[in-house]
């Protein structure tokens, strides 16, 4: 898919003093430059990381992530039940993700996370196809919980889908360059199918399809809103929606 313009990046960089955000909660694990982890690229957790033709399903119900939510309940998705997919964290994601050593994924021993390989894509595919078939209204995919898109045939595999299964609708993360190979490819898709694909790039300081981690001591980026979720404003994403309704870069409290 060709990109059909390029989304500018901020200036300057920086943020707008207007307000602060409260301290996350809980531990922040960040591995040091010489850890296996981060020099081989991989999960801190391989007992935790498995091949598709072992697991029951690789698309797991929103309802077993807390911040996630069995469905959505308000906004152009509402009723929609949704999924989640996890995959490897940095064996899937590209080295200038900046967040390769301090990766959420670091705090999450108990998540399950799927090699990306051709079973795990002819999986992925049944899968698709049977939830299509039993929510023909719609359903939603959470990409990725761990993990980012991990070649250009992956991201292929995703436009595919969204032609094949018309019930199919789509939100997540990327940590790609969107000038970048894969990343342009993805900004394309999502500029193309906003309504069905809201995919947001993290830590490249857009304006618009923008996604960032702050700390406590950090101010909020110009244009941004804060997770509601994490701030206590709304319960889960499905509850709140704004990822997949506005364009507004949304900014992360580090966790």
């Amino acid at each position: 898919m060709s990109r059909p313009f390029s989304m500018g990046k901020r200036a300057d960089g920086g943020s707008a003093r207007r307000f602060t955000v409260p301290a996350p909660k809980g531990q922040r694990v960040s591995l040091p430059p010489n850890h296996r982890a981060t020099v081989n690229g991989e999960s801190l957790f391989p007992s935790r990381v498995m091949h598709a033709s072992v697991l029951p399903r690789l698309l797991i119900g929103g309802h077993n992530a807390a911040k996630i939510g069995k469905d959505v309940r308000k906004g152009r998705w509402n009723g929609m039940p949704v999924f989640t997919l996890t995959l490897e964290e940095r064996a899937t994601c590209p080295a200038t993700c900046r967040q390769w050593a301090g990766c959420y994924g670091n705090n999450m021993h108990l998540a399950r996370r799927v090699i990306a390989d051709e079973t795990f894509e002819r999986r992925l595919w049944a899968e698709l196809a049977v939830l299509h078939s039993a929510h023909p209204a719609g359903f939603v995919v959470r990409l990725h919980i761990l993990g980012d898109f991990y070649s250009l045939d992956y991201v292929r595999l995703w436009d595919r889908a969204l032609e094949a299964f018309p019930a199919l609708r789509v939100f997540g993360y990327t940590a790609h360059d969107p000038d970048g190979e894969i990343g342009s490819e993805l900004l394309g898709l999502t500029l193309d199918r906003w309504d069905r694909f809201a995919l947001r790039f993290s830590g490249w300081g857009m304006d618009e399809l923008g996604a960032e981690v702050i700390d406590a001591a950090e101010d909020v980026p110009h244009g941004a809103f804060v997770c509601p979720a994490q701030t206590g404003k709304t319960e889960r994403c499905g509850t709140c929606g704004l990822c997949w309704e506005t364009r507004r870069p949304v900014a992360f409290l580090r966790h």
